[in-house]
């Protein structure tokens, strides 16, 4: 005769976690690193070495190997895990870390951290950056979050700009979690270079692509996103029905003109659609200039506003309103 308890079927029991972890540690964190930490740390209690491995971990949070792996990187960083030559995970004691002032998260050393982060320039521009598209001051702990994500996502300062760029300008959010998210998914797709983000426009948004590379191409490519802009742009290729290449040719013509503008384009294809110009070769075949033509006034006035955008030419209109009203003692 012998007395046995029963197994429990489900998982009831409890972890304890200290509270130096989610009062220190976790509000800077990944979600997903935190979410490694925890199930590993759960596991490792319950000594089930069947389980304790990053195979399993990844199963379970629906995650790669490769993230489990940053998330351990990163915690090693932190100072609360240290990894073997083996790759073996070993949990550190915080309280004695504590204790032993290995770990210290005074609010001096957080401000000593920060300035430490802002001496790498790359890093530096990319917070300023940051600012000027979120059109707000982000504070310092975000700061070092957001500069966190280069070894996290092991992204480069510039890819991580243009997630801020594309977020703000294009999509219109204004959220460090959406632009995490967006700077995460790029990570996962290998997507490492700024050419490598271009590409991906052209497989998930074709038309930003475009619009992107025609900015680019006549250097106004960190001017505000314009809604008109972007439909222009997209209707040369939509509804005229040209290509990259034509589109292209177009934009060289910006490089005789002072202030290079969509408009100006726009005015040059639609001058190419009305002449049924299909293609470069075309061009110097059916868009002869007449150097014979007489110039009148109208003429001259006319070739000066296609520099202009609209905006401009109201702004010129407005100024030349006021002098007026001035001289008339108005």
């Amino acid at each position: 005769m012998e007395f046995k308890l029963e197994k429990n079927k489900y998982d009831l029991g409890e972890t304890s976690i200290s509270n130096i972890f989610f009062n220190d540690f976790m509000p800077l964190a990944n979600g997903d690193f935190v979410k490694v930490y925890l199930l590993a740390y759960k596991l490792c209690l319950k000594g089930d070495k069947e389980k304790t491995n990053n195979k399993f971990l990844a199963d379970m949070l629906g995650m790669l190997e490769s993230d489990i792996v940053r998330a351990w990187n990163y915690w090693q960083k932190q100072g609360i895990v240290k990894i073997s030559e083996e790759g073996d995970i070993e949990f550190v004691n915080l309280k004695e870390l504590y204790i032993r002032d290995v770990y210290n998260l005074k609010s001096q050393e957080k401000t000593s951290k920060y300035s430490d982060i802002v001496q790498d320039p790359k890093i530096a521009n990319l917070l300023a950056k940051a600012e000027f598209l979120m059109r707000e001051n982000i504070p310092s702990v975000k700061k070092m979050d957001i500069a966190s994500w280069i070894d996290v996502y092991n992204e480069p300062a510039e890819v991580i700009e243009e997630a801020f760029y594309y977020a703000t300008e294009v999509q219109d959010v204004y959220d460090l979690k959406y632009i995490e998210k967006i700077v995460r998914n790029w990570s996962k797709d290998g997507i490492r270079t700024v050419e490598d983000v271009e590409n991906s426009y052209i497989n998930r948004d074709q038309k930003y692509y475009r619009f992107n590379k025609v900015r680019k191409f006549i250097g106004i490519e960190r001017k505000k996103f314009n809604l008109v802009e972007f439909n222009i742009v997209n209707s040369w290729f939509d509804d005229m029905g040209f290509d990259m290449d034509m589109v292209t040719e177009a934009c060289k013509r910006t490089a005789n003109i002072s202030k290079p503008n969509i408009n100006y384009v726009n005015k040059i294809l639609k001058s190419w659609k009305e002449k049924d110009i299909k293609s470069p070769e075309e061009i110097p075949v059916k868009d002869k200039i007449q150097k014979n033509k007489v110039k009148t006034k109208f003429h001259n006035f006319k070739q000066i506003t296609d520099a202009y955008s609209e905006d401009e030419l109201e702004e010129i209109a407005r100024k030349k309103r006021e002098e007026s009203y001035k001289r008339l003692g108005i």
